[in-house]
């Protein structure tokens, strides 16, 4: 888990600098590239969301994220997302991704969405945890770029 996560932050710091980079001129491709998705399992759930969110500013964004039970048993979900390190964006973003957890019971081998909806006003990154019913699931880095 922990060399998933320290490839993750290399990726990232690395397509960041390239981003804010002088010689970097090519924003449009960045900025239109597909976000990846990662499934981790935590426990008994099966949880699916980007590693990796490219946002444009000034733009509507959703950010999805998968649960999925894997027992036959219901289960109680409680989803939060918190800040680890922030480089430019937006208060108002960091507070719409933070405060937006997520309490569900899921029934044997349901699945749900969790869908959070923001509009980035700066450019910049953050990192952000990913945290299920306490446990860490993975990381996320949101990166706006110019419109």
């Amino acid at each position: 888990m922990v060399v998933f996560i320290v490839a993750g932050l290399l990726i990232g710091v690395s397509i960041g600098y390239l981003m804010w980079n002088p010689g970097f001129s090519n924003f449009g491709v960045v900025s239109s590239s597909k976000e990846a998705t990662r499934t981790v399992r935590v426990h008994s759930l099966s949880v699916t969301f980007p590693s990796v969110v490219i946002a444009k500013s000034g733009a509507d964004y959703s950010l999805t994220i998968a649960l999925t039970n894997l027992r036959s048993e219901p289960v109680y979900v409680a989803l939060s997302m918190a800040l680890i390190s922030n480089s430019g964006i937006d208060s108002a973003t960091v507070s719409v991704l933070t405060s937006s957890s997520y309490s569900i019971t899921l029934a044997s081998y349901g699945s749900a969405n969790d869908v959070i909806n923001f509009k980035p006003t700066s450019t910049g990154y953050a990192f952000f945890d990913l945290m299920v019913s306490g446990d860490l699931a993975g990381t996320t880095t949101v990166y706006v770029v110019p419109s």
